[in-house]
């Protein structure tokens, strides 16, 4: 340490790296347990929430109809809601991190369900933007990322399979909501479809009951010793040397973090480049939602626990945009997102063009909710294998979406566009359902809340440019082929920038090589 200035981690060369660092943050509840019970309520949860999202398009029909506006004025509801349910990452985000999963996906719950009832009494589009686009699609934003950070921090060997569970409720979600909202449409109409979808979005609260905070891992700073609740390592304190020594049960010390002395005051010295910054001794926002708080630090070591506390609000949510992958990864998802949700708005638009019944409209929307269910769980199975295989099977399955959606143009039938209807469920799975795996891979878990929430404000912002593109076309062609065409087009692009992160991985390690020989020479 140059005279106390320069901040870097030492480790063991003898010791594995990425072991260590996994086991800074372990308990007995990972990759079991009450996980489950979470990934079984973050599964009803999506079932709700983007059930009634992406059955929506079959109100959308009966809106055009009430109100004689344009698609493309008229179907900004829907993509309002669904950006603004994506925008609102970051809000979420900050929420989660000061009052942890439960409480906002509570609050969401409640909020939705409220903004749904009011809209039952709109009597024009931009009241129905304003209720429905705006204030449900912020109830469910509050909703959606608490749900998946919820599962994501209780699983570790398992996160593909038990991410894919979780968000395989969505396309069963779909699979169940698109008959029962065509149906509920067709008897009573929209104003009591939304006053019934209302009470059925509240049971979103119940779910979020079950969102308790995983058991603490709080170290505990007693007599200047740090240990962890599970294992008997322990960060003892060397004031002699300005370290914290890990000792592990053999007796060798594998890693040191280095700290800082300034008479009382003390921090350690983290780099803030290495995984190893998931330690309970730094990161603000996991810590939170694990409930891993510093509450039984001595009154003698107070000056060090305002330094460390210190340390951890350095870190900031705008901190990803200087990670040049991270910007990869959400150019990728902003393309994707372009032509995420347009079969889920249009296709029953599309086919009632084609002379098909609301009712048979409603069965393309199932099958695709019904494939995305099996694609979800099936391919966080698959990924489970190795990094490798998710950035693989996330970037085959995009560019299979994305032909799939351009060449449904030639589907000018029922048996045609369900089969179309099927691929796209099934392949599309990959997106949600890997989405905040990779990006655990990419930015590490500590930084999955943070990061997380950025993307899903980049994601809205796309969100809410595709539809109105989409129906802005249709109402000047007179057709939904552009658009169609337009859509898939954007996810095959998604599926080549992905393809460009591994190599951008290997350059910026190369250059971070070259720069550590440099300064040894």
């Amino acid at each position: 340490m140059a005279n106390g200035t320069r901040t870097r981690q030492r480790v063991n060369n003898n010791t594995n790296k990425n072991s260590n660092e996994e086991n800074l943050l372990e308990n007995p509840n990972i990759d079991g347990g009450w996980g489950w019970v979470v990934v079984f309520a973050s599964f009803c949860i999506h079932i709700i929430t983007d059930g009634i999202t992406y059955s929506f398009g079959v109100l959308y029909i009966q809106l055009l109809d009430e109100f004689k506006e344009g698609k493309g004025y008229t179907s900004s509801i829907l993509s309002i809601m669904a950006g603004i349910t994506l925008c609102s990452g970051p809000i979420s985000s900050s929420l989660t991190v000061k009052y942890g999963c439960r409480t906002v996906i509570i609050a969401g719950s409640v909020l939705a369900s409220t903004c749904l009832l009011i809209s039952v009494y709109a009597e024009n589009v931009i009241t129905l933007i304003l209720s429905t686009g705006v204030g449900v699609g912020f109830g469910f934003g509050m909703i959606y990322l608490p749900a998946i950070v919820g599962v994501s921090v209780y699983f570790k060997k398992y996160r593909s399979l038990a991410t894919g569970i979780a968000v395989a409720g969505s396309g069963f979600g779909t699979f169940i909501f698109a008959p029962l909202v065509a149906f509920i449409a067709e008897a009573y109409g929209w104003r009591k479809s939304l006053s019934i979808l209302s009470l059925i979005v509240l049971g979103c609260a119940l779910f979020g009951v079950l969102f308790r905070p995983p058991t603490k891992l709080t170290p505990k700073h007693q007599h200047n010793q740090i240990t962890t609740t599970e294992h008997s390592d322990a960060f003892q304190r060397d004031d002699t040397r300005n370290e914290y020594r890990r000792q592990n049960n053999n007796g060798n010390s594998d890693i040191i973090f280095e700290y800082e002395s300034s008479e009382n005051e003390s921090k350690p010295l983290i780099d803030n480049n290495r995984k190893l910054t998931t330690s309970t001794l730094q990161h603000r926002s996991l810590q939170n939602i694990l409930n891993n708080s510093l509450s039984e630090i001595s009154s003698t070591e107070s000056d060090s626990s305002r330094q460390i506390e210190d340390c951890r609000n350095e870190t900031h949510k705008l901190d990803v945009l200087k990670n040049p992958i991270f910007l990869l990864f959400a150019a990728s998802n902003v393309a994707t997102d372009l032509g995420f949700y347009i079969p889920y708005f249009y296709l029953p638009d599309r086919s009632k063009e084609l002379g098909i019944s609301e009712k048979d409209a409603g069965g393309i929307l199932a099958t695709i909710g019904i494939f995305n269910t099996i694609g979800r769980v099936v391919l966080g199975w698959i990924s489970d294998r190795s990094y490798q295989h998710r950035i693989f099977v996330y970037k085959v399955c995009l560019f299979t979406c994305g032909v799939a959606t351009a060449s449904s143009v030639f589907c000018l039938d029922l048996e045609s566009l369900t089969i179309y209807a099927a691929v796209f469920g099934f392949t599309i799975g990959a997106y949600v359902g890997l989405t905040s795996v990779i990006l655990v891979d990419l930015m590490g878990l500590q930084k999955l809340t943070d990061a997380f929430g950025m993307l899903l404000l980049f994601q809205g912002i796309s969100s809410l440019i595709g539809p109105p593109i989409v129906g802005a076309l249709h109402d000047e062609f007179k057709t939904y082929t552009p658009g169609f065409i337009f859509a898939g087009a954007m996810i095959i692009l998604s599926s080549i920038l992905t393809s460009f992160i591994p190599i951008l991985q290997k350059y910026i390690a190369r250059k971070e090589l070259r720069r550590e020989y440099a300064s040894i020479e």
